[in-house]
């Protein structure tokens, strides 16, 4: 409002000035237009009087004539003074010397003379000039009839200037408050960082222009902020991915370490642990803590395997390979393993999926993920292998294609969505303790990796757990 203040001050400035200089024009002109009808009215009436006098003066004689002129007298509201000059004495005396009456007009208009302004008219006959009529009126009259005029002008001047001060603020405040307020509480919005939605204007003027701007600015400032929120999630993924990258360099050094320090007492341990199973004089109790150390032992050395395995740097060795005849492969060694707890695995979905890779590394990496399936299911569950081409690509594959699948789905507990993003992680397992080493999940992601392939998992509490290994498709 304060712009819309200013603007109406400074054109209230310019309209009162223009407005008093008509007033003052007008005025003026009322002043004149006035004195002239006033000189106008005064030449009527002595005119009329002096013709008469000089009748009346020449058929009935001087006092017909004096009679006459006092007829009209003085007009007590207008002040209008009536009177025959220079015929007798003249009180007060006349505006005009007498002695000049011979050299005077028709008329003559004098200016205001003793506060009265005057028309002289000489009354002439044939003997030579007998006096004048003089019709005089005060300026008083003049006066007030002029305070009347300024106070009427002024009082329109006023009105006008209050109504076109009222129209200009009110113009003022639709065609600049209004627009400028609107802008002012969008740029509000973007500081806040509100970038939506557009401010729409439409006055057909530059607000317009600058509010169309400003949502074209907004525009920009939200492509540079998902930018930068792109950049951010990128920077972060790329600090996750060396972090991981670091832990797996230290898995691989304590890995290396517990190869060549544990080894040769693992092998110690074990010996010593098979002389007392061998022993014949070794008491049955005293066998079976043996065979529990032989056990322990052999897990141990499993797992230094497993770290070395992870972290150890490999060389592929490509060939044809073809994904349903790995899966019946996997599930004919496995079947032990499931009919002990019992699960019943299923291969009816096997279907052809040529590929490309290291057999022996692609026969590990499924087999620990059925190995999990199993874990997995209760009694009675169903571990399902399914295999074939896909005809759209992972959404994060590397490139269009073709590609081919191996999946592999349990019916068991599913997977919080919680842990989803923690499974691949080394050492992450939601198996008791004693019972996983949290290995084979990341093995045979860092193995698919290693293919150009990708690992999705589809799971949800209740529903189970669907893990499908994604690969650059080939000949068989």
């Amino acid at each position: 409002m304060r712009l819309v203040t200013r603007l109406t001050l400074a054109f209230l400035t310019v309209v009162v000035a223009a407005i008093a200089l008509a007033t003052w024009a007008r005025y003026d002109d009322e002043v004149r237009q006035f004195e002239t009808d006033m000189d106008r009215t005064h030449r009527l009436v002595a005119a009329t009087l002096a013709d008469a006098v000089e009748v009346a003066l020449a058929r009935d004689g001087l006092d017909a004539a004096e009679r006459l002129v006092e007829g009209p007298g003085t007009h007590q509201q207008t002040d209008l003074r009536v009177r025959w000059v220079c015929v007798g004495r003249d009180d007060p005396p006349p505006l005009v010397p007498c002695d000049t009456l011979d050299r005077l007009g028709d008329f003559v208009t004098l200016e205001p003379v003793a506060g009265r302004r005057a028309t002289v008219v000489p009354v002439r006959l044939e003997g030579g000039t007998r006096g004048a009529i003089e019709v005089s009126e005060s300026r008083d009259f003049e006066g007030a009839w002029v305070r009347e005029v300024l106070v009427r002008v002024a009082s329109l001047a006023l009105l006008t200037v209050l109504g076109m001060v009222a129209f200009a603020f009110v113009l003022g405040f639709w065609l600049v408050a209004r627009p400028t307020r609107a802008l002012v509480a969008k740029a509000r919005a973007v500081g806040r960082g509100e970038l939506a939605p557009d401010l729409a204007l439409r006055t057909g003027d530059e607000f317009e222009q600058l509010a169309a701007e400003m949502n074209a600015m907004c525009v920009r400032l939200l492509e540079a902020k998902q930018a930068t929120e792109q950049a951010t999630t990128a920077r972060e993924a790329a600090l996750e991915h060396l972090r991981h990258a670091d832990r797996l360099a230290t898995v691989g050094r304590v890995a290396s370490g517990l190869a060549h320090e544990l080894g040769t007492p693992l092998n110690v341990i074990e010996a010593r642990a098979g002389l007392i199973v061998d022993d014949p004089l070794a008491e049955a109790r005293v066998k079976d803590s043996a065979h529990v150390i032989i056990g322990q032992a052999e897990q141990v050395a499993r797992l230094v395997k497993q770290l070395l395995v992870f972290a150890r740097p490999r060389r592929l060795a490509p060939e044809p390979v073809a994904l349903d005849a790995l899966g019946r492969t996997i599930a004919e060694l496995l079947r032990p393993l499931a009919a002990r707890k019992p699960v019943t695995l299923d291969v009816a979905g096997l279907a052809a999926a040529p590929t490309s890779g290291d057999p022996v590394l692609l026969q590990q990496a499924v087999t620990n993920l059925v190995v999990n399936a199993l874990h997995a299911c209760n009694p009675g569950g169903r571990v399902r292998l399914g295999s074939g081409r896909l005809s759209i690509p992972p959404a994060t594959a590397a490139g269009p294609g073709p590609w081919v699948f191996i999946a592999v789905a349990d019916d068991g507990p599913g997977i919080e969505p919680a842990l989803q993003r923690s499974i691949f992680e080394p050492f992450f397992t939601t198996r008791p303790p004693g019972e996983g080493t949290g290995l084979g999940l990341p093995i045979a992601a860092r193995i698919v990796e290693e293919h150009g392939g990708v690992i999705t998992l589809d799971s949800a509490p209740g529903r189970g757990a669907t893990f499908t290994v994604c690969l650059p498709g080939g000949t068989p």
